[in-house]
């Protein structure tokens, strides 16, 4: 697998990406969930989330399927919170490469081909049409609730609905309803970008566990591109008192079709103490391109 292309699908995994054995299985029969308001629900779901100020998962096996071809590689990642995301890779024994995320900009280290890529988040967001952010980013490898609007307001939830929909809690950021009319109507589609001064319009549906409180599946639907990203989280296993997914499962649908399946274990939290990220002096500085 070419070097770009294993970068690309990590970059996939990290933007729309224990010591425990208790494992948690899902039945699906319907059942009476218990009405929450918004706001009650997103406290208790931070205050269930896995807290750490380091997080190290010393074990990632991640399949890829990108229009049925595919490759494994294995590696692990790592996270100074709201400071550093660590990630490195490996081909059987052979290392790749490895990559550094700070809160504005990147590093990805090619070994195979003695090469560095050095730019902006912003840039990142910009290639793929999506405004992500280091946080988006970091709640995605640490299973935490986030809301893609980044402004500043306290409560960054205050216009999702809630909605209980297949025996879990569904938080959107534009009612169902409403998103239906925006993608059969390109005027009242224009109209609404510009009263909340978006470019582009994308639905974000976040699925709550109503047992245990966890992000199940995060779906981010794109109505300019009619693509769909679907992340889903499982085989949860207990550290301490909170959950931890096991599994975390990415598929892209829309122009490119891209499928990553993604094994977590040997989980930890304020472990590390070296995040040390070192750059070969004779590698070749290079520009990262996607596509």
């Amino acid at each position: 697998m070419k070097i770009k292309g294993i970068i690309f699908c990590c970059l996939w995994v990290l933007l729309f990406l224990g010591s425990g054995c208790k494992h948690i299985e899902k039945v699906v029969i319907e059942k009476k969930i218990r009405p929450i308001g918004i706001k009650r629900l997103v406290r208790v779901v931070t205050e269930s989330e896995l807290k750490f100020r380091t997080l190290s998962v010393k074990k990632v096996s991640l399949t890829i399927d990108n229009n049925g071809k595919v490759n494994s590689v294995r590696g692990f990642y790592r996270i100074k919170q709201d400071s550093i995301i660590q990630v490195s890779a490996q081909t059987l024994i052979i290392p790749v490469g490895k990559m550094e995320l700070s809160t504005d900009s990147f590093k990805v280290v090619n070994h195979l081909g003695k090469q560095v890529m050095k730019g902006t988040i912003q840039k990142i967001a910009e290639m793929i049409g999506y405004d992500i952010d280091f946080q988006i980013i970091q709640s995605i490898l640490s299973n935490h609730l986030q809301s893609m609007r980044q402004d500043l307001k306290e409560n960054k939830f205050k216009e999702y609905v809630l909605v209980v929909e297949n025996n879990m809690y569904k938080v959107s950021s534009i009612r169902e309803r409403k998103f239906r009319k925006f993608a059969a109507n390109e005027e009242k589609l224009e109209r609404f970008k510009q009263r909340k001064d978006e470019q582009r319009l994308v639905k974000q549906d976040i699925y709550v566990d109503p047992d245990i409180f966890v992000v199940r599946k995060e779906i981010y639907h794109d109505i300019d591109t009619d693509r769909v990203i679907i992340i889903e989280f499982s085989e949860f296993k207990a550290i301490g008192t909170k959950w931890f997914p096991g599994m975390i499962h990415v598929s892209v649908s829309g122009k490119e079709k891209l499928d990553i399946q993604v094994e977590l274990s040997k989980v930890s939290v304020d472990d590390e103490t070296d995040f040390g990220f070192s750059i070969p002096s004779k590698y070749k500085l290079e520009e990262l391109k996607l596509k």
